[in-house]
């Protein structure tokens, strides 16, 4: 066992070492008090000595500096410096030119003489006094009588009365501690070591009262108190087991956990977080207009208020979150993997929705709303005190903003905030006709006759100046992809129906995302789309992505047989960069493959895997379409490749339908 295990153990020891030392110090500081009060008295009698030296010689001084006489100089300073303690002494004259000086060998000093003259004394004790003679009734100064005082005499007074004052100090300081250790065992150690052995014989499970030692000699002082005052802790302990038990977890109003254990809750999500380098979201609530209600409805139904609030977080919140109540009107709420910002923000806008509803108390409907303040982890913070501080503090940024809810950091509140505009411009997008589309020409490789056209979104509304992919993005994530691909759906064929009246038509294609995909109804809508409009099924392509289409193969493919067979063609959108395995590909209901741009573009086009895309398309009866050709030599090399469709900026970049056709379609047949 190591010392300071044992100190921990043993009072006793421990008060020892303490009484020791705080005598020590005690003793330390007296004597160094009573040190320097002896070192300045030294200092003082050795400037009053200088100054009687140099009045002792002030007149023979001046009579030398009057009449410039050396030898009488000579005389005088040898004398001054013969005295014990005179190092050096000097006469200057009337001009400050030196008459007379005389200096005492210097001996080298011991370190610890050096030591104390450099850091108590001085190195030098100076006195100096101007000379004067009267005439004509003036006082005229005629030189300066100096000298300098060799310290080591003091410094080794100074060290001998050091020595002798502190040896005393220290043993009236063990002396002291000795007798401070005997009456602190007998009135506080010992009894305190019978009480302890006392209480170690309590079983928890069973506490008996009758256990404790009595205490004769200390019944009436604290130390009987303090036994007292245990046997009645020890009688309420069994029942407060119990209430402990029910209050260590839960918080007694909501029933949700209380935050003791919604903070270790925290504790134990960014132990997990870090270990599998994710994040943890805290989002600290604040009921807003909470007091009013509170005061005015009364405190019944603030606290059904704070209950129905509990059970709606607990609804809206996965079984995997955690929620907990501060105390008053605030909860903290801990999300864990949600590593994508867009999947925390739907969270966040689902409590924001489910706390804004109206609660129907007291027979009358009460309308509030929370204040959410958000930090995540590890950006804002490390531990929990910092992640519910940034919370917090958020939160009243929140509330002062009015707003419901605010991100700690301020790039991330930009950030949400930039894709908060988006989305809700994207809601109204198409109710406010804000997009249009733009055509790409498809031509075919050998002829260079046009064959068709890639429809492409634009927005000509956009708040943030978001890319097409952005944007997309944005809108499958909440969900307006829905509605903005049946806009391009219905856009498209009454395009194409317009085409085929006045240019004999022509194949129109559009991107297909995944959550169009998914929805049930989906070859239902394009089917009753067609018909509404008249069009041939021929002329409409859809174009999917392989990533789109491995996600829910089986959905898929039934999907695309459908429509396959109401005769529109089918494209496998940027075929190359997905895991569309041969195998799968001869099995799915596929017209075309779109041949990503990334094996076309660049200084050194990928031959072999551009080879082998079309080999396998011609080997199972599909066609190829490459895109992203931009130059000549691109457009060669895939036409000797045998590609049957090219499109690009070299044929086009996306134009109106009135451009594609003043240029495409005027000469089309």
């Amino acid at each position: 066992m190591s010392i300071i295990d044992y100190l921990r153990k043993s009072l006793a020891l421990t008060q020892a070492i303490i009484a020791l030392v705080l005598s020590i110090l005690i003793a330390l500081l007296v004597s160094g008090y009573s040190l320097s009060l002896h070192l300045s008295d030294q200092r003082d009698e050795a400037f009053s000595l200088a100054q009687e030296i140099l009045t002792a010689a002030e007149g023979g001084a001046t009579n030398a500096a009057w009449t410039l006489d050396p030898v009488l100089a000579e005389q005088i300073v040898a004398s001054m410096t013969a005295l014990g303690m005179v190092q050096d002494a000097v006469l200057t004259g009337e001009t400050g030119n030196i008459i007379a000086a005389d200096r005492k060998p210097v001996q080298e000093k011991k370190y610890l003489i050096a030591w104390v003259t450099s850091n108590f004394i001085g190195d030098e004790i100076l006195g100096e006094r101007k000379l004067y003679i009267e005439l004509n009734n003036e006082m005229r100064q005629v030189g300066v009588l100096s000298i300098k005082l060799n310290p080591t005499p003091l410094a080794q007074q100074f060290l001998t009365f050091a020595g002798s004052v502190i040896i005393t100090g220290l043993l009236q300081a063990v002396t002291i501690a000795l007798v401070l250790l005997w009456l602190s065992s007998w009135l506080l150690t010992s009894p305190l070591r019978r009480v302890t052995r006392s209480i170690s014989k309590i079983d928890p499970e069973n506490p008996d009262p009758r256990t404790l030692e009595s205490l004769t000699i200390h019944a009436t002082n604290e130390m009987g108190q303090l036994v007292n005052h245990i046997q009645q802790m020890l009688k309420g302990l069994i029942s407060a087991q119990e209430q402990l038990r029910n209050l260590a977890t839960r918080d007694p109003l909501t029933n949700i956990l209380n935050r003791t254990l919604i903070a270790d809750r925290l504790s134990q999500a960014i132990i997990t977080a870090k270990r599998n380098n994710s994040k943890v979201a805290v989002l600290f609530i604040d009921m807003d207009r909470f007091k009013t209600i509170n005061d005015s409805l009364g405190h019944d139904v603030g606290d059904t208020l704070l209950i129905e609030v509990a059970h709606r977080l607990l609804k809206t919140l996965r079984s995997n979150d955690a929620v907990g109540r501060l105390g008053g009107d605030e909860f903290l709420v801990v999300i864990e993997g949600n590593n994508e910002l867009s999947e925390l923000m739907y969270v966040v806008q689902r409590i924001d929705e489910t706390l804004t509803l109206p609660y129907f108390l007291a027979d009358r409907e009460i309308r509030t709303s929370g204040s959410i303040g958000i930090s995540i982890y590890p950006e804002n913070g490390a531990d929990t005190n910092q992640l519910m501080r940034c919370a917090d503090l958020a939160m009243y940024k929140a509330k002062a903003s009015g707003k419901h809810w605010h991100f700690y950091a301020k790039e991330m509140s930009d950030k949400v905030e930039a894709r908060l505009n988006i989305e809700a411009a994207l809601n109204y997008a198409v109710e406010r006709e804000e997009f249009h589309l733009n055509y790409q020409p498809k031509i075919n490789s050998e002829t260079g006759k046009l064959v068709g056209c890639e429809a492409l979104i634009r927005w000509n509304n956009n708040p943030e100046n978001i890319s097409v992919e952005g944007f997309i993005k944005i809108a499958e994530e909440n969900g307006s992809i829905i509605a903005i691909g049946d806009w391009v759906l219905e856009t498209a064929c009454q395009q194409i129906k317009r085409w085929e009246k006045e240019y004999g038509g022509i194949s129109v294609a559009i991107n297909v995302s995944a959550r169009q995909m998914q929805e049930d109804n989906y070859v239902e809508h394009v089917l009753s789309v067609i018909k509404k409009h008249d069009v041939n099924p021929k002329l409409l392509e859809l174009e999917i992505t392989e990533t789109v289409l491995m996600k829910a193969l089986d959905k898929s493919f039934i999907a695309l047989k459908k429509l396959r067979q109401h005769g529109i063609n089918i494209s496998i959108d940027d075929f190359g960069t997905g895991y569309c395995s041969l195998s799968y590909l001869s099995r799915l209901p596929v017209d075309i493959l779109k041949i990503d741009r990334s094996f076309v573009s660049g200084e050194q086009p990928s031959t072999a895997v551009l080879e082998m895309i079309v080999a396998m398309a011609k080997a199972l009866g599909l066609k190829t379409i490459a895109e992203g050709v931009e130059t000549q030599e691109q457009k060669d090399w895939l036409i000797q490749e045998g590609c049957d469709y090219l499109q690009g900026y070299l044929i086009s970049k996306p134009i109106s339908s009135k451009e594609l056709e003043e240029k495409f379609l005027v000469n089309l047949n």
